[in-house]
C-alpha cells in the first residue's frame, strides 16, 4: 500500500494534468479523469478533496516544471543579469505552450473559476517572484545588481510587469510578439539594475 499510493496518487495527477490541458479543469470531469488513471472516484477523493484542489496541485507540477526548467537554463550563465534574461526566455516558452500556466491569466470563467483561477495566479507569484528575489539577491552579493534596490519589492513589480505583457499576449492585444516584448522589457529593466561599471 505504501508504494501504490503515490504512484496512484502520480496517475491521477497525470490524467487530470492532460484533461484539464485539453477542456480546462471546468469541462474535465471527475470520472473522465480516473478513468484516464485507471482508478475510481474514491481514490480520487481518498488523495484530494475536490476537483479544484486536484486542479492546483496540476498548475503547482507545472509551476515546479517551469521552475526547474529555468533554474537549469539560469545555471548555464555567471551574472545575474543574464540569469533574468534566461528567466525571461524559459517563461516565453512555458506560457506560450503550457495552458495549465496560462490559462489563469485569462479570467475565461468558462473555462476556469473564480476561485481555482485566484489561487493558480497567486501560486505562481509567489514561486517566480520568489525566483526573480533570489536572482537579484545574488546579483547584488555579486556586484552585478545595485546594492541600493529593495530585492524584494524589485521582484514583485518585475513579476507583475512580465505577467501583465504575457497576458496581454495571451489575450491577443499584445502589438509585438511575446519573445520581442520580454526581451525589450529585460533590457530597459536590466539597465536600470545593474550596478555601474567600475571605472577604468
Amino acid at each position: 500500500m505504501e508504494t501504490s499510493e503515490p504512484l496512484t496518487r502520480q496517475r491521477l495527477l497525470d490524467a487530470a494534468s492532460t484533461r484539464f490541458r485539453r477542456l480546462g479543469p471546468r469541462h474535465a470531469s471527475v470520472a473522465s479523469i480516473t478513468a484516464a488513471a485507471g482508478t475510481g472516484k474514491g481514490s480520487l477523493y481518498l488523495h484530494y478533496a475536490s476537483k479544484e484542489e486536484l486542479y492546483l496541485d496540476t498548475v503547482r507540477q507545472a509551476v515546479e516544471t517551469f521552475l526547474d526548467s529555468a533554474e537549469a537554463a539560469m545555471t548555464q550563465v555567471d551574472s545575474a543579469p543574464m540569469r533574468l534574461h534566461a528567466l525571461v526566455e524559459m517563461a516565453t516558452i512555458h506560457y506560450e505552450r503550457d495552458d495549465l500556466l496560462s490559462a489563469p491569466l485569462l479570467d475565461d470563467r468558462d473555462l476556469v473559476g473564480a476561485a481555482a483561477a485566484s489561487l493558480a495566479r497567486q501560486l505562481q507569484r509567489d514561486r517566480i517572484t520568489e525566483l526573480i528575489e533570489q536572482t537579484l539577491r545574488d546579483g547584488q552579493s555579486e556586484g552585478t545588481i545595485r546594492g541600493e534596490i529593495d530585492a524584494a519589492a524589485s521582484a514583485a513589480v518585475l513579476f507583475e510587469i512580465g505577467w501583465a505583457i504575457v497576458r496581454s499576449h495571451l489575450l491577443g492585444d499584445l502589438p509585438l510578439p511575446l519573445a520581442e516584448a520580454l526581451e525589450t522589457l529585460n533590457a530597459i529593466v536590466g539597465r536600470g539594475t545593474m550596478a555601474p561599471s567600475p571605472l577604468r
